[in-house]
């Protein structure tokens, strides 16, 4: 009888937690984003006759069940830490947490699409910058500056540099930032660097164009914003400490005229600071992503321009290399075909050209669009012709 009764109670007790964590996630109200994820959740399916016989309203609710269960970032931390604490996983995700840093493995190089990547800026350079000053950098990731790689996965970044030397036009000279950046230039929860240690980079970069601007702290007031939560924090679904946002702000920036195709007629700030707090806050810099924006600096003594072709890094750069420059362009080729460039930008007047992109965007650069196959520069014919 005792026997019986506790298996009873086990029943009782199993089916009042499956009922109440059902009940609870019927009444609980549908969330629309997620903001550690950085995504939008599924909604409950539209049901009709046409969705139900299709199997299309299942479907969407399998994927509405997934995303909107309660307690759902409490159980995405319970799997992470089981995955490291009791199968000991080196990772979560392909995420991983060193001395208080979070880092993403990224391995190993993909040639195809670091050459095709190559091509692509082969293509812009022979179409609109023939005769000017152009130079290009990578942006190393975080992970280069692992104090310990010996029990991760790491880009052989020696070799990703020689394999875009040998694939880019012989002309575009590079910037090496490796030395200009350590751990502490980036940010603990996020890929991105700090804009606050770009110093270096500002003073590699100028030096690279022969430029007399050397960046200098006194002439920059700084803001910060905190918590700020990177991309590596919602991914890595672990307890880390947020990091505080930095950004530098002098009369340049407060004066600047920020443009963008994508907003017609509106001037816009160097720092948008109703991103703070949003999705994403590092999109504070420069508008994030965006397909080509101007940023023109009034106080300018000469008219010398800046064009960089970029990704997300150039946004918290490019307002420290302005003071420097009459007028910086951002151009993202992610949202942008490069032939359509020149309708948008103006390659007049010998500006200085910078293709600044991150070691990670070389390693997976599907999100480039290619130019029309006939105008197309392959990289393999590039290499040939020299």
């Amino acid at each position: 009888m005792k026997i019986r009764a506790r298996d009873l109670a086990v029943v009782i007790v199993f089916l009042g937690i499956l009922y109440a964590v059902f009940f609870l996630n019927l009444l609980k109200p549908a969330d629309e984003l997620s903001y550690s994820e950085r995504r939008k959740l599924a909604q409950f399916p539209e049901l009709n006759a046409e969705t139900i016989l299709s199997a299309e309203a299942m479907e969407g609710f399998d994927d509405y069940a997934v995303d909107q269960i309660a307690f759902r970032e409490q159980w995405r931390r319970l799997k992470a830490r089981f995955d490291l604490n009791v199968w000991l996983k080196t990772d979560n995700n392909a995420i991983f947490v060193e001395g208080g840093q979070v880092f993403k493995t990224e391995y190993p190089i993909r040639e195809n699409s670091v050459t095709r990547l190559c091509g692509i800026l082969n293509y812009v350079n022979r179409r609109y910058l023939a005769g000017l000053n152009v130079r290009y950098a990578l942006v190393p990731d975080k992970n280069y500056y692992l104090p310990d790689k010996s029990g991760h996965l790491v880009l052989d970044y020696q070799a990703m540099s020689g394999l875009i030397r040998d694939n880019m036009d012989a002309e575009i000279k590079e910037i090496s930032l490796f030395d200009a950046l350590t751990a502490d230039s980036y940010y603990l929860t996020d890929a991105h660097w700090k804009q606050e240690t770009l110093a270096p980079v500002v003073n590699a970069v100028a030096e690279g164009f022969g430029s007399a601007l050397r960046f200098d702290g006194n002439a920059y007031t700084e803001k910060t914003y905190a918590p700020f939560y990177g991309v590596y924090y919602g991914q890595s679904a672990l307890d880390v400490e947020p990091d505080t946002l930095t950004y530098l702000v002098s009369g340049t920036t407060e004066n600047a005229v920020v443009t963008s195709i994508e907003k017609p007629g509106e001037v816009l700030p160097v720092y948008d600071e109703s991103q703070l707090g949003g999705m994403d806050s590092y999109n504070i810099f420069l508008l994030g992503p965006q397909a080509v924006v101007r940023v023109e600096n009034p106080g300018s003594p000469g008219g010398k321009e800046l064009i960089i072709f970029r990704d997300s890094y150039a946004g918290s750069l490019a307002p420290l290399l302005l003071d420097g420059y009459a007028a910086v362009t951002l151009i993202d080729l992610r949202y942008i075909r490069a032939d359509l460039v020149g309708d948008y930008a103006d390659f007049s007047g010998d500006p200085d050209v910078l293709f600044l992109y991150s070691a990670t965007l070389f390693n997976t650069s599907d999100s480039v669009q290619s130019p029309p196959q006939e105008e197309f520069v392959s990289p393999f014919l590039a290499r040939s012709e020299r």
